[in-house]
């Protein structure tokens, strides 16, 4: 029975009730770090009462006691907590996340992990699955495209293995979810901790005025004087394009490109090498030879061989041109710094822009006014209105996790609400790249 001290904590967690936000929107105003592991536990607790009663139901299985059953005893406000809480933590996961957040999924990954292989590797679950599957009613494209996507998700997670191979998937899947988890942690607290704090200007010879200025900003931020570059792209690439000085380029390239390879605790080495190993285990264990025939099975390239062939296509068809192009950067930069001067990584994007210069006299730093951030939206919005008839007018009152984060409502051509859209453009301390 739950205590008084539950309910009072279950009765404050926005999981759990109503949002009462525009649209419905997740509270993130509201939303502490306590709140998820409790969801977590009451969602996981919630499925496995629901998975209960689906296999437990003495009724012949069928596409709605199965498939799509739902509780109706429930009523309308039994929220699907495990995915409402799951999907907010995925998110600020990659987009706002912390040394709490990650301890926490740290903590949480196995048991998420235990949890779906209870569910995935239920024998009873499946049984019905597989009936349902065989002995089905006349569905609805979209019915059986569930159906079949359940049933192939089932197999996919190990269904049809048998004891001592259903142990082993649960073993192999809960390290990877743990060191997949882990890979990311490392990459992004390597990433963060880098940075090229300069204090002399004469080592911004070159840079434009837009890449000092963010440079003086991302100082600011942390009370300190000159600049600091860092290894996000719009502080990384404008130093490699345009700094003169090659021994700073360098430094910034290498920095980039032996993220997680150093001696420290954020090393990801052996992560990998290890997750290679459970790729192929797992791989092999379900019938196939490789991770890559497992993962290609169900999209759109299908093969292996298939994904080889667009390759060799597309090396046919580029590399001549790659080579020519690279040459012509190579020559440039010899005529420039002398015939012994060999080029490296870090000195491609600085002479390739020399190039460009020279040849078309074009360079990006003159489009930048035409590309400013709310000139970008408003170009690819009104794109969207042109092609689709869709609309976005951005709604201050929906909660968001970050003050960098707009919020827009999205309406269809006749003016019916469609979906609301979160831009997060700026790369920050919590954030992954690309989130």
């Amino acid at each position: 029975m739950a205590t008084q001290d539950n309910k009072n904590s279950i009765a404050n967690n926005p999981f759990f009730n109503d949002y009462s936000t525009p649209h419905n929107t997740v509270p993130f105003h509201l939303i502490k770090l306590e709140h998820y592991e409790e969801a977590f536990m009451e969602g996981m607790k919630r499925e496995k009462e629901e998975l209960d009663k689906i296999i437990n139901n003495e009724e012949e299985p069928t596409f709605d006691n199965t498939i799509i059953y739902k509780d109706e005893t429930k009523g309308e406000h039994y929220y699907d907590l495990l995915g409402r809480a799951s999907t907010v933590f995925s998110c600020m996961l990659g987009a706002e996340t912390n040394d709490d957040l990650d301890a926490l999924a740290q903590k949480m990954s196995p048991l998420l992990t235990q949890h779906a292989n209870d569910m995935q590797l239920n024998e009873k679950l499946f049984k019905r699955i597989k009936h349902v599957y065989e002995h089905h009613r006349e569905l609805t494209p979209e019915e059986a495209t569930l159906l079949q996507k359940v049933y192939d998700g089932f197999v996919r997670s190990g269904a049809l293995l048998n004891e001592e191979g259903k142990e082993q998937f649960r073993r192999l899947s809960e390290e990877a979810s743990l060191l997949s988890l882990q890979f990311s942690q490392n990459l992004l607290k390597e990433n963060k901790a880098f940075e090229l704090h300069l204090t002399n200007e004469e080592d911004l010879d070159g840079l434009p005025e837009s890449a000092r200025q963010m440079a003086v900003h991302t100082a600011q931020e942390q009370n300190k004087e000159g600049w600091i570059f860092t290894l996000d792209f719009p502080s990384y690439s404008p130093f490699l394009t345009y700094s003169t000085k090659r021994e700073l380029r360098e430094k910034l390239y290498m920095a980039k490109n032996t993220e997680g390879i150093h001696d420290n605790p954020e090393n990801n080495l052996a992560i990998c090498t290890r997750l290679i190993n459970i790729r192929r285990e797992l791989a092999q264990l379900l019938g196939h030879e490789t991770y890559a025939d497992y993962v290609l099975e169900h999209r759109m390239a299908s093969s292996v061989k298939n994904v080889y062939r667009l390759f060799n296509d597309l090396i046919s068809a580029y590399k001549p041109q790659a080579i020519k192009e690279l040459k012509e950067v190579e020559q440039l930069a010899k005529e420039m710094e002398g015939d012994a001067f060999e080029m490296q990584p870090w000195d491609f994007g600085y002479y390739s822009h020399k190039l460009q210069l020279q040849k078309y006299n074009i360079d990006s730093e003159m489009l930048r006014p035409y590309f400013e951030l709310s000139k970008v939206i408003e170009g690819v919005f009104g794109l969207a209105n042109r092609l689709y008839g869709i609309s976005f007018k951005e709604n201050n009152e929906i909660p968001v996790y970050h003050q960098d984060v707009k919020a827009y409502d999205v309406f269809d051509a006749d003016g019916s609400y469609l979906a609301v859209f979160y831009a997060d453009f700026h790369p920050r301390k919590g954030k992954q790249g690309g989130a």
